[in-house]
């Protein structure tokens, strides 16, 4: 996710896709992302970047550096290492 869209996310907005992620990305209860965690660090960080465009990986070395967004720096590794699908169905000549 880029700073653009970002700033675009209501509340309930948030809430929701961070609940999404979190029963995806933590199956059985283990707690690999914290959402109640994960939803307080986006709003924290949404009132702390730049209000310019900003890419994912610049937002990710922001949230590698500051050490303090534990839960955003989790979900950034897991969406930067997904494989491509749509690239996978293809044929390689």
């Amino acid at each position: 996710m880029n700073s653009t869209a970002s700033k675009l996310v209501d509340c309930y907005e948030l809430k929701d896709n961070c609940a999404k992620f979190a029963s995806y990305f933590s199956p059985d209860d283990s707690s690999n992302v914290g959402l109640n965690d994960l939803i307080f660090e986006l709003s924290v960080m949404h009132l702390t970047l730049l209000n310019r465009p900003m890419s994912a990986m610049w937002i990710f070395e922001f949230v590698r550096e500051a050490d303090c967004y534990p839960n955003i720096s989790i979900a950034y590794r897991i969406l930067f290492t997904m494989t491509d699908c749509i690239a996978s169905a293809e044929r390689s000549f």
